[in-house]
């Protein structure tokens, strides 16, 4: 009977390993799939301006878009997440130091990365954020390659980013988002210009970073590691905007309480008083 019991035992969990293995060559096929997919872009064609003020731009926009959270702030790259198991995500080296960009990197390329979140040979990127920057004026745009274009180089050879076995189930199953390219519309029509100023017009131009963590609706995400709601229906709409500005700026609640990670607070921090009161006024407005 034990030797029954035992023999049926064996099959069960053979027939259970079998399930596994074959449900994850399923999923690692389909998100190499996902990775190897090629995107026909036909970036934008942008002279960049090289002056004073256009660098100045690109300086404080590398911070507030939060350039600076994922790539360092001297750009040379970094390691953002590293886990047996599951994966590790690393941000590039911009600079033109060892392991940075290459020489021939042109503007076309610094487009398709940020605007359409692909690489030079149209494939995408792992998890870069374009969707937050898809829609960046531009003035906006160009202020950025303009300054990244000229830092001085960082020789960092960081190692490439590898999705693992958790990353890749977790992809599979839509709970991981790896590959922005995904999500944008690749032919819509360029963004208008938005001016600078306390408008809920402009406060939505600015929220475009807030969207990857708080859903373009800024409900944010539910469950134990989600995001706060931080539309008009959130606790934040009950501060009073100073309270809100503070917030952002320290990264500590009215309560003394801090913003969890990953709230980048040092990147709202750098906004200025234009941009955050036009952030409050949309945020409320919605």
């Amino acid at each position: 009977m034990l030797k029954k019991i035992m023999k049926w035992t064996g099959r069960a969990l053979l027939v259970v390993i079998l399930l596994v293995l074959g449900y994850y060559t399923k999923a690692y096929i389909a998100v190499e799939n996902r990775r190897s997919k090629v995107y026909a872009v036909k970036p934008l064609k942008l002279d960049i301006p090289t002056d004073s003020a256009t660098l100045a731009l690109g300086k404080r926009l590398v911070t507030t878009k939060g350039c600076n959270d994922c790539h360092a702030k001297d750009l040379g790259g970094r390691t953002i997440f590293e886990q047996n198991g599951v994966g590790r995500l690393v941000a590039r080296n911009l600079t033109k130091g060892k392991g940075g960009l290459p020489k021939d990197y042109s503007t076309e390329d610094w487009v398709r990365a940020i605007r359409h979140g692909v690489q030079h040979d149209g494939t995408p990127l792992i998890y870069m954020p374009a969707g937050d920057y898809n829609q960046l004026s531009d003035t906006d745009l160009k202020a950025v390659i303009a300054y990244c274009s000229q830092v001085p180089p960082v020789d960092r050879e960081n190692l490439p980013s590898e999705i693992g076995v958790g990353a890749t189930i977790l992809a599979d199953l839509g709970e991981l988002d790896l590959f922005e390219a995904e999500k944008i519309d690749h032919n819509a029509a360029l963004p208008m210009a938005t001016r600078e100023d306390v408008t809920a017009d402009f406060g939505k131009y600015v929220s475009q970073v807030c969207t990857h963590c708080h859903q373009p609706n800024m409900k944010g995400k539910p469950g134990e590691h989600g995001t706060p709601d931080i539309s008009s229906t959130g606790r934040s709409a009950h501060w009073t905007d100073e309270q809100f500005f503070n917030s952002l700026r320290t990264g500590k609640r009215p309560d003394g309480t801090e913003l969890k990670e990953p709230m980048p607070w040092r990147m709202t921090a750098a906004f200025s008083d234009t941009e955050m009161r036009a952030l409050r006024l949309y945020l409320k407005s919605i």
